[in-house]
């Protein structure tokens, strides 16, 4: 079961599928959720995050995780993100400061698919 800070990585890796870090944000229905994105990219469209937005090691196993901060930046859009770039394996966890960084972030943001984002920012 998914929750809201997991850090994800999808089997279907391509520029127009789950390519970088996604954030669960929540569900949305049986072929979509709603996640953030991790980069690595500093430009005025990501949000810099903190090593302290991130967990090291996994609570429950005691081991590290896979993804923890490094030089991250969060993108400021509420993405659609597709089951079938499933599946997906937890790779890392938000810290609950991280998930208020994320809420904060583009929590009020509407959902949209990669390509309007990429429409809307001209990227």
């Amino acid at each position: 079961m998914r929750k809201r800070g997991d850090i994800l990585k999808a089997t279907r890796r391509g520029r127009n599928a789950g390519r970088h870090f996604i954030v669960y944000y929540e569900g949305h229905d049986d072929l979509h959720f709603i996640g953030g994105m991790i980069t690595h990219h500093d430009d005025s469209l990501n949000v810099s995050m903190k090593a302290s937005h991130f967990l090291v090691n996994d609570n429950i196993t005691g081991n590290e995780y896979e993804i923890t901060y490094d030089d991250s930046y969060l993108v400021k859009a509420k993405l659609m993100k597709f089951e079938s770039w499933g599946p997906f394996t937890k790779v890392g966890q938000l810290s609950e400061e991280g998930i208020k960084f994320v809420e904060n972030t583009i929590g009020g943001l509407v959902s949209e698919t990669w390509e309007e984002y990429l429409e809307k920012t001209g990227s």
